[in-house]
């Protein structure tokens, strides 16, 4: 284990805390069922880390525990980015017991918050809030603007907050990113509902045999893992279905088939975004032709979409929604290796205005897949909540959160 860990590593030093977090992690993977982006999340984290082999690693679980307390290791969970889901199930494995030795009632809790500089009012708002809101979520997860940093820019140990920080810039900066988060759900369902709709119209308009979309042959060539991945997909959900969807159960038995515009309403979008992935040039051009299409229809300007555009985008999408709907903190979510240029470059969106790494991108992308009323919507929807918040800030200014979302430019959003 310990020299898989170490051939699998490549730059960040980890610190010994958040090393042994992952070394824990990865062993017990086998023992903590159905959390599929959980292990996502562990393994982009190990494959992107650097171990110092010098460690001890005799007896990781019990040293673990002496290392850290419950807090510390909350902290040191949200510090290299793992979900919401991920930290849980981690936190509950690993400190069961610690969690019923260590129980603070609410008004401990806020007295902590208070001990380490942060204005925490008395009249019964914050603990009624920490009441419907686990407190970890809320400040865990949103602390970290409000933090005294040190030269290295990290929070300094013991953590201390910025001289009269408050509690509601926590609590707010985390109904923001609730608010944002709805707000994204729904329009990239928007997105997702359409995406399906061309792939079950235009697939069985190109391969009208029975059961095309199980065909190795209508799929990319010098791919055969991927398609053959993409084909094991669809069998399975088929078979988990089969029992439980009058829908399937009914094809299945009368016509020995599963249309694939009854199959698609049961795939995820990252299973949409692996199928599109594995499909002939032709067919991806055909599909992202629509949506260039459909922009130069609405804005009567034109809108090149390549395959290679729709690919990122629903890569981008996939991580969004999914971050999304766990409920996990989103608004600062870092994207890697996603595609933008092209599409913003032709929106005129200079490159200066925003990070490409960041949910902003989404936003952009959405600008080229939705219908324009769609989109004239969600954009008002998103000047709500920023106007919902833009005077909730005294510590930090808007402008920070706005960076966090990668909006560098505030004329971004008018360009749009």
């Amino acid at each position: 284990m310990e020299l898989a860990i170490f051939i699998s590593t490549a730059s960040i030093n980890l610190s010994q805390r958040e090393f042994y977090i992952i070394y824990i992690s990865i062993m017990f993977l086998e023992y903590i069922p159905s959390r599929p982006h959980f292990i996502w999340y562990i393994q982009s984290y190990i494959l992107s880390t650097k171990v110092d082999k010098s460690r001890n690693l005799a007896n990781p679980i019990f040293l673990l525990t002496k290392l850290l307390t419950y807090d510390d290791f909350c902290s040191s969970i949200y510090s290299i980015g793992l979900g919401q889901e991920a930290y849980d199930a981690l936190a509950i494995f690993l400190w069961g017991d610690i969690l019923v030795k260590e129980f603070k009632t609410h008004n401990q809790q806020l007295n902590i918050l208070r001990s380490r500089g942060l204005n925490v009012p008395k009249d019964g708002k914050p603990k009624r809030f920490l009441e419907q809101h686990n407190y970890y979520n809320v400040i865990n997860g949103y602390k970290h603007h409000f933090l005294v940093k040190g030269a290295d820019n990290k929070p300094i140990k013991p953590e201390q907050y910025i001289k009269n920080s408050h509690f509601d810039e926590l609590k707010h900066l985390y109904l923001l990113d609730k608010d944002l988060k709805s707000c994204l759900l729904k329009y990239l369902i928007i997105f997702e509902n359409s995406i399906k709709t061309l792939l079950a119209h235009e697939f069985p308009k190109m391969y009208q045999t029975k059961n095309a979309y199980l065909d190795f042959n209508n799929y990319i060539s010098g791919q055969p893992n991927d398609v053959l991945g993409q084909i094991s997909k669809f069998t399975s959900i088929i078979r988990d279905k089969v029992g439980k969807d009058e829908s399937i159960k009914h094809y299945i038995n009368q016509h020995e088939e599963v249309p694939l515009w009854v199959l698609i309403n049961h795939l995820t979008i990252g299973n949409i975004s692996y199928f599109y992935s594995v499909l002939v040039d032709e067919l991806k051009n055909r599909i992202a032709k629509v949506y260039s299409e459909r922009f130069e229809k609405d804005y009567k300007v034109p809108l090149t979409i390549h395959a290679s555009d729709l690919k990122s985008i629903l890569k981008a999408v996939n991580l969004i929604r999914n971050s999304c709907a766990h409920d996990e903190r989103s608004y600062n979510r870092e994207l890697k290796h996603i595609k933008t240029a092209n599409i913003a470059d032709q929106l005129r969106i200079p490159r200066e205005f925003y990070r490409n790494d960041r949910v902003v991108v989404v936003i952009i992308f959405l600008k080229a897949v939705l219908r324009k009323s769609d989109f004239k919507h969600f954009l008002k929807e998103l000047e709500a909540i920023t106007n919902k918040y833009q005077n909730s800030f005294h510590t930090i200014s808007f402008n920070e959160i706005y960076h966090e979302i990668g909006i560098l430019d505030k004329q971004l959003l008018d360009i749009l």
